[in-house]
């Protein structure tokens, strides 16, 4: 993706993103196109340069089995918050309408698992998406059989990622008066994504120089 040097994020913050924002689109070349689905993809930044993702599919998907065959690398797309931001928020009404917005992409090789790895990850994920829940949903809350039938059902795998790239474009190249402007109009906004976007606007320019 094209980032300016004042939009590349840190490592940290790229995978805070990741870790915040599961809910990923994965991209395959395949015989016939392209194939891109979206899932929830964890990050495991114990193993690998950049940390491996994980994630799993439906085997009756047809992207599942482009997984299984592709020898070449699978782009994973990370979406944070992101807003339209119109030009009547600048003060002096002299720019042009915008979006600003957060993302991440990885990419790297696809690397099968096993059930027994498959199963492990499948509990990792449910405590993850289940712990603010009060009381949650734990996989042991059924009968382990019932887990294991539906294994053979699902592929999993892992990505271990050869390349990653952030991008956080939040007003950093415009008029510090008109970033923070339209951090004021996000942070009155209804939609609660677009006041997490207020505060990384106003992380990214309020010590900056005035221009």
């Amino acid at each position: 993706m094209f980032v300016r040097p004042c939009w590349k994020p840190s490592q940290e913050e790229i995978y805070e993103l990741i870790h915040r924002y599961p809910w990923a689109l994965v991209v395959s070349n395949g015989e016939h196109g392209p194939y891109a689905t979206n899932m929830p993809v964890l990050l495991d930044r114990t193993r690998g340069e950049h940390g491996t993702l994980v994630g799993h599919i439906a085997r009756a998907n047809e992207h599942a089995e482009v997984l299984q065959s592709s020898t070449s690398p699978t782009l994973v797309i990370f979406e944070g918050p992101y807003s339209y931001v119109t030009g009547s928020w600048y003060p002096n009404r002299d720019m042009p309408s915008t979006v600003y917005y957060t993302a991440v992409h990885c990419c790297g090789r696809v690397h099968l698992q096993t059930n027994e790895e498959l199963e492990r990850w499948l509990e990792v994920l449910t405590d993850r998406m289940e712990a603010p829940y009060p009381n949650g949903w734990k996989m042991n809350d059924i009968d382990h059989s019932a887990v294991t039938r539906r294994l053979n059902h699902i592929l999993g795998f892992e990505i271990p990622i050869e390349r990653i790239e952030g991008k956080f474009k939040l007003g950093q190249d415009e008029p510090r008066k008109d970033a923070m402007a339209v951090a004021h109009k996000l942070a009155s906004a209804d939609d609660p994504s677009h006041r997490l976007l207020s505060e990384m606007v106003r992380r990214y320019n309020e010590d900056r120089p005035e221009r």
